[in-house]
């Protein structure tokens, strides 16, 4: 079965304790996502990641004159803009042959063991690019980690439930983290519902052996 990686914003501002939108836990994940994208990397398993990315005056933050698309001001403190610390990837979740794929469409597609897709709000599937990047790697199975549980990892589940409504998607229980427990749970509960199952590390890493 052929199997895809779904990395979910595993960047410093969320998962540093001094991040700008830290997400409690997140710091003793490290060593789980440093497995999975090595297992990935050892196995020929292709890694899709969404990197959270803002320009300094983003809706999302407080203080901000724009809304976002639907109206939302969620007024969350300045965090991911691009090109800051805050907005880099974590120790050892960037294989050395990744490529970025920019929040705009683009005519073709980079070749890179992982790609790494740039969005500005919680799903990966906002960059218009991600149903093609997908469809070229036609897998049969995601295999899902990252940040946060509540928002953007339950994103990136529904919305491939969404995409491939026959795939088989799995969640690493012990490699994500929620801003808060109670609505990490709920999302938990909801993504199961829509058919993902939750696993651990090592079943994950054995799946991708």
């Amino acid at each position: 079965m052929r199997n895809v990686l779904i990395d979910v914003d595993t960047q410093h501002d969320f998962c540093d304790p001094r991040g700008a939108l830290y997400v409690a836990g997140a710091d003793a994940l490290g060593p789980a996502f440093r497995a999975l994208v090595g297992r990935a990397t050892e196995t020929g398993t292709k890694i899709v990641a969404s990197i959270d990315s803002h320009a300094f005056d983003a809706w999302e933050f407080a203080g901000a004159e724009a809304r976002g698309p639907n109206g939302e001001q969620p007024n969350f403190p300045p965090h991911c803009v691009k090109g800051t610390a805050g907005w880099l990837k974590v120790e050892g979740t960037l294989p050395a042959r990744s490529r970025f794929v920019p929040n705009v469409r683009v005519d073709e597609l980079p070749v890179a063991d992982a790609l790494l897709l740039e969005k500005e709000v919680y799903s990966l599937f906002a960059n218009p690019n991600a149903h093609a990047v997908l469809d070229r790697l036609g897998a049969e199975r995601y295999i899902v980690f990252g940040v946060a549980t509540d928002y953007c990892v339950r994103a990136a589940v529904l919305g491939l439930r969404d995409y491939a409504p026959s795939a088989e998607i799995l969640l690493v229980e012990d490699a994500i983290a929620a801003v808060d427990p109670a609505g990490g749970e709920r999302a938990l509960a909801e993504c199961v519902a829509r058919g993902a199952r939750l696993i651990t590390l090592a079943t994950a890493l054995r799946v991708m052996s």
